[in-house]
């Protein structure tokens, strides 16, 4: 075989990077861990889906200090409040002892006459857990509040309330003056932070249609401190930065990666922080070719991994100065998120379209290639 000059240099280059990033990751099997049953429903929910083909979706895992896995996500068994009093999206628990291959329900989370979703799980030093999300009644009323586990996932009380936003009927909409997606991390000083994306600001001088906002606890979740900004930029029609999810990496410091819709178009970015509460000015760095929900996993090994609802998937070798694309694992993807599970195996966590309408979760493992 004969090889060009330009070639040769690729050849070489292939060898010291230790093969080609499409090596990174080769996915297996896929694994189903709910599929809330069809049922009749001819009315039309807020977000114009209907109860009755909503199915299960917005997965999110956490891994135990017993190395059990928990998962959360929402689903659909009633009518909705618009129909039923008490009715509304609820958010279901399952847990695994293999490691995610089996399932098992072991609660449910409700609030009666309210939507819940965006559920996101944490691991406290004493064992318990806490659950954060939405609570909804759209245009009306937006709560986060945070739930609290001491037997590992099996019930849940009430802790406190990260941020809300109340008003009368109708009063929170054209334009949403909502509150959604929380995401915990520890910080280095032994304290709890979430983010989460606020509209609250959209009627302010100057105004700011949606933002991604930070608080801190200084009691593990009892309270929260004042709000942070993280990303942000004025105007009604302006940037739209939302779905925050962060997490400490090798280095040290923290990242937090987003999607800014507006004239953005929903492309996802990240930032980085030292001690993970002061943040850059502006809207971020731009991760190519990734677009909204998206989500980030730091490795073991201290390689990134983000995946976003372009069904793409980017790998950083350097703490997010670049990125470069890697094999996909599904070929849809909606609200997904990233787990390792295993020294080279991690998983991707899917709301997955289903021939009946609305989306069951599922989560596909696949194994990485070692770090040259």
């Amino acid at each position: 075989m004969i090889l060009s000059v330009r070639g040769l240099l690729m050849f070489f280059l292939v060898i010291s990077l230790g093969g080609s990033h499409d090596d990174f990751v080769s996915w297996k099997e896929k694994v189903l861990i709910n599929n809330m049953p069809v049922f009749d429903d001819t009315v039309t929910m807020a977000e114009n889906r209907k109860h009755g083909l909503y199915g299960s979706e917005y997965g999110r895992m956490l891994k135990l200090t017993n190395d059990h896995w928990l998962a959360a996500y929402t689903i659909s068994r009633n009518k909705g409040y618009q129909q039923e009093a008490k009715g509304g999206l609820e958010l279901q628990i399952a847990e695994s002892s293999d490691n995610g291959r089996i399932w098992s329900v072991i609660s449910t989370i409700t609030d009666p006459g309210r939507d819940l979703d965006n559920a996101q799980m944490i691991q406290l030093k004493d064992g318990s857990v806490l659950l954060g999300c939405r609570s909804v009644r759209w245009f009306e009323s937006y709560r986060l509040p945070v739930y609290k586990s001491t037997d590992n996932g099996k019930h849940w009380t009430k802790l406190s309330l990260i941020d809300s936003h109340e008003g009368t009927p109708g009063s929170l909409g054209n334009p949403q003056k909502g509150m959604y997606e929380p995401h915990f991390q520890l910080l280095d000083n032994g304290k709890l932070s979430v983010m989460y994306a606020n509209e609250k600001h959209v009627m302010e001088n100057p105004s700011y249609s949606q933002i991604i906002s930070q608080r801190v606890s200084d009691d593990l979740g009892k309270s929260w401190g004042e709000e942070i900004w993280v990303a942000y930029a004025p105007g009604h029609h302006a940037s739209r930065p939302g779905m925050p999810v962060w997490s400490k990496m090798s280095n040290g410091q923290y990242i937090v990666v987003y999607e800014i819709c507006g004239p953005e178009k929903c492309n996802v970015y990240y930032k980085t922080s030292q001690e993970g509460t002061t943040w850059p000015v502006g809207l971020g760095t731009l991760i190519p070719e990734q677009l909204g929900g998206p989500y980030i996993l730091s490795l073991a090994d201290g390689r990134l991994v983000v995946s976003s609802n372009s069904s793409a998937i980017s790998m950083s070798e350097d703490h997010g100065r670049t990125w470069q694309k890697v094999a996909s694992a599904w070929s849809t993807s909606l609200w997904s998120s990233l787990y390792q599970t295993g020294p080279a195996e991690i998983c991707v966590m899917n709301s997955v379209n289903r021939p009946e309408g609305g989306h069951n979760v599922q989560i596909r493992f696949g194994i990485i290639e070692p770090r040259p």
